[in-house]
């Protein structure tokens, strides 16, 4: 059993997931839901009517500023859910990895156990790359073709949302392999997750400190931790077509994936099966 045997074992273990086929139908619904909400009616290359879930909209308003206001929000909500939805179908990849019997199977083999961890890990990403990009590219085609807007920016939303995943899914993996919990190590996860924005907005929590180190405590938090919640404004950005004052929420945050999955593949190496 080699690398990429491992890669498709996993891809195919993970298609085979009601969450995953749940996953892709919610796609689906949401992506209909945009045929049957916007209605624009375009006569002679201009608009002359716009109507979103049934109410109308000015058509002083420029359909482009509108359009690319959508993608926006739509790139935070895809963001938010598809990220959550993601966790939660993977939460059991790498302990069910673990377990008596089919870890012994993988390392029995002639492969490395960092290949066996990487191989587990890339074919998780694999498969929640596929459902995003489905996602965004069928949303994005539906919102270009009914207005004849190309908002390519949006496509990067995709890109953004994959990586965001794959670092918080590294975060995942390093506990998964300490604790062999994946309700635990999800838990953990989705409170970093959402205690995010709170590290984001700590200037306003310095005030209501009664010592400085907690300063500290939360800045250290800060740079340590992944910052999904500038990410996910970065997603927003991309799709608006608003330039990024700064990458380096994006790559601190690979830095950290990088760390963990690092500590990760060393782990597993020095555990006895």
């Amino acid at each position: 059993m080699k690398f990429l045997s491992i890669v498709q074992l996993t891809f195919r273990e993970s298609l085979a997931k009601k969450t995953f086929i749940a996953f892709m139908g919610i796609s689906t619904f949401i992506c209909l839901l945009f045929i049957f909400a916007l209605n624009v009616d375009i006569v002679d290359g201009m608009q002359s009517g716009l109507s979103i879930f049934g109410k109308e909209v000015s058509n002083q308003i420029d359909l482009t500023k509108i359009i690319y206001g959508i993608e926006g929000g739509l790139s935070v909500l895809l963001y938010t859910a598809g990220i959550f939805l993601s966790l939660f179908a993977t939460s059991n990849l790498i302990p069910t990895l673990l377990k008596p019997g089919f870890v012994d199977l993988f390392i029995s083999k002639p492969v490395s156990r960092f290949q066996i961890l990487s191989g587990r890990f890339l074919g998780s990403i694999l498969i929640v790359a596929l459902n995003i990009f489905y996602l965004v590219i069928f949303s994005g085609l539906i919102l270009s073709i009914k207005t004849g807007i190309w908002n390519f920016g949006f496509l990067w939303a995709a890109v953004i949302i994959v990586l965001s995943f794959l670092v918080l899914f590294s975060l995942m993996t390093f506990l998964s392999v300490i604790s062999k919990n994946g309700p635990l190590s999800l838990m953990v996860t989705y409170l970093i997750l959402f205690f995010s924005p709170l590290l984001l907005a700590r200037d306003k929590i310095y005030a209501l400190l009664s010592s400085k180190y907690f300063g500290y405590f939360f800045d250290g938090l800060y740079y340590a931790l992944p910052k999904t919640a500038e990410m996910g404004a970065i997603t927003q950005f991309l799709a608006r077509g608003v330039p990024i004052d700064s990458w380096m929420p994006l790559w601190s945050s690979l830095l950290f994936a990088v760390v963990m999955l690092g500590l990760s593949g060393y782990i597993f190496q020095r555990k006895s099966f």
